[in-house]
């Protein structure tokens, strides 16, 4: 019981699906098997989520003074760190508040304390209102720059996985207009680099297969449809393969995922959120996982947002937050190998 590692489940924004989903994760037998989580979140929103649930785990509330270690090896309840204490009025279903904002930053922060101080092997995150984490005082755009703020983390980037893409976006979630005027060679060779070390590391690939999709229609055709490709990514990826990387590109990106989903290529570097997101989601619309690149420690994600509209009926699909902490256990168990070898 006490090999398995312990995974920090956050919550994530009371008023969404993150308490329905992180509830569903933790009962199945796959993740008990696997894990041990430590939710982070509200009690009790947690309960009231559970009333009328099916399949809902037993949960203990840990309190300070009690051993910890000892509830997380029980045989049949999870354990919640409860960090919020927000009224029915605060955590209305599908309705997001300040208050719901306030809550998930504290449990992203203690959750990235836990890491650091490596109380727990890994954190699995469930999705936040990034709308009511600014409202709330925290100007992040999502949990990769609130993350490698708290981590102290220079570079990091989101790798979104499933079992036939892994896509890696240059740029994150900012509007479409800025994209091109972000984009700069170092960004995409540090893109690039993350993106190997990544696969190396979290997947043990010796010699990664990595593709870089361009920004313009057939890549730019020559400077005829922008000179992207020709001044920023072209050098980038030259750069990235005189360091030993084997990566190709800048690639028409109308075709490239199609060959990378066949497994011609083991990921693709994008150059913004939806140029890879929508490929992903298409093939992986349940059950993909986002995964950090960059950071000390471990850490996933569910690939979506908070579904407000189905917040609070029983309908979420819990696929995504399983995958993550059954991917985040998975990593854990490899580096806890490498530690002890």
């Amino acid at each position: 019981m006490s090999s398995k590692p312990i995974i920090a489940v956050t919550m994530g924004d009371p008023a969404g699906i993150g308490p329905e989903i992180v509830l569903k994760a933790v009962a199945d037998p796959a993740v008990r098997k696997a894990a041990r989580p430590l939710i982070l979140g509200d009690w009790g929103v947690l309960q009231r989520t559970r009333v009328g649930a099916n399949k809902s785990p037993e949960l203990i509330c840990w309190r300070p003074g009690q051993s910890l270690l000892a509830a997380l090896n029980h045989p049949t309840a999870s354990v919640v760190c409860a960090l919020s204490s927000l009224s029915r009025s605060e955590s209305r279903q599908g309705v997001g508040s300040k208050a719901g904002g306030h809550s998930a930053f504290r449990y992203i922060r203690v959750a990235a304390r836990l890491a650091l101080l490596q109380l727990v092997d890994a954190i699995a995150t469930a999705p936040i209102s990034k709308h009511n984490l600014v409202d709330a005082g925290y100007p992040y755009p999502g949990h990769t720059e609130l993350l490698a703020e708290l981590s102290r983390s220079p570079d990091c980037r989101m790798m979104l996985v499933g079992d036939k893409l892994r896509v890696v976006p240059v740029t994150g979630h900012i509007p479409y207009t800025r994209v091109a005027r972000d984009l700069t060679r170092v960004k995409i060779q540090t893109t690039v680099e993350l993106t190997d070390g990544g696969l190396r590391a979290y997947f043990a690939l010796r010699r990664p297969r990595i593709a870089v999709a361009a920004l313009n229609p057939h890549a730019g055709e020559k400077g005829m449809f922008g000179r992207e490709e020709i001044d920023i990514i072209a050098p980038a990826v030259k750069r990235a393969r005189s360091r030993g990387i084997s990566v190709v590109g800048p690639l028409p990106a109308d075709s490239l995922f199609h060959h990378a989903a066949l497994g011609e290529y083991d990921a693709v570097v994008c150059m913004y959120h939806d140029q890879g997101l929508i490929p992903l989601k298409l093939h992986h619309f349940f059950g993909g996982v986002a995964l950090t690149l960059g950071l000390p420690f471990i850490r996933t994600s569910v690939d979506h947002g908070t579904a407000y509209d189905i917040a609070g009926t029983g309908k979420a699909d819990a696929t995504s937050m399983k995958e993550a902490i059954l991917l985040a256990a998975g990593l854990a168990r490899r580096y806890r190998g490498r530690r002890k070898r």
